[in-house]
C-alpha cells in the first residue's frame, strides 16, 4: 500500500487514486467513496442501515447484526477485502475501467462462493446463499450495461 511504500522512500503519489485523500490500509478498505459503498451494498445484505468504517467496528458490526454465522465473518471479510484490494489497485497500477460497483461486489461474491466449495455441504450452501445474495443486491441497484462495455463505463478518479 501507497502509506508502506512511502514510508521506505517511495516517489510515488500517497493519495488515493479514487478520491485524492491521504491512502492508509483503513482508508483504503473502510474511509473511501468506493469501499463505502461497497459496505454500504453488504449491511444491505444483512439487513441494516449501516456497514463497518473500521476494522475494529467489522467485528463489532457481524457480531451484533450476524451472530449465527460466526464462521462465516472472516470469509466475508476477506472477500469483500480481496475485491476492494484488487480493484483498486487495477485502477492504480493499471489504469483499469471499471463500469460500477457490481464488478466489484460481484468478484467478492464470487471468492466467497469459491470458499464455500472449500466448506462441508450444510455450511457451503450457507455461504453460497450468502454470496447469491450480495450478488443479487449489487445488480438491483446496477442492472448489468451492455457487454461492450460502453455504456456506464467510468474510471474510478
Amino acid at each position: 500500500m501507497k502509506d508502506n511504500l512511502l514510508k521506505r522512500n517511495w516517489n510515488g503519489d500517497g493519495k488515493c487514486c479514487i478520491c485524492a485523500q491521504n491512502k492508509t490500509v483503513q482508508h483504503m478498505f473502510f474511509e473511501c467513496t468506493m469501499a463505502r459503498y461497497i459496505w454500504s451494498l453488504v449491511a444491505m445484505v444483512v439487513g441494516v442501515d449501516c456497514g463497518p468504517v473500521s476494522w475494529e467496528s467489522f467485528w463489532i458490526w457481524v457480531e451484533m447484526f450476524m451472530p449465527r454465522v460466526v464462521k462465516f465473518h472472516m470469509v466475508g471479510l476477506a472477500g469483500t477485502c480481496w475485491a476492494i484490494w484488487r480493484a483498486r489497485n487495477n485502477i492504480c497500477f493499471e489504469q483499469k475501467f471499471v463500469r460500477s460497483h457490481t464488478e466489484i461486489v460481484r468478484l467478492a461474491s464470487s471468492l466467497i462462493s469459491f470458499w464455500a466449495e472449500l466448506q462441508t455441504e450444510e455450511e457451503g450452501k450457507a455461504l453460497e446463499e450468502g454470496s447469491e445474495a450480495l450478488k443479487s443486491a449489487a445488480l438491483h441497484f446496477h442492472p448489468r450495461s451492455p457487454s461492450d462495455g460502453s455504456a456506464g463505463t467510468v474510471l474510478l478518479q
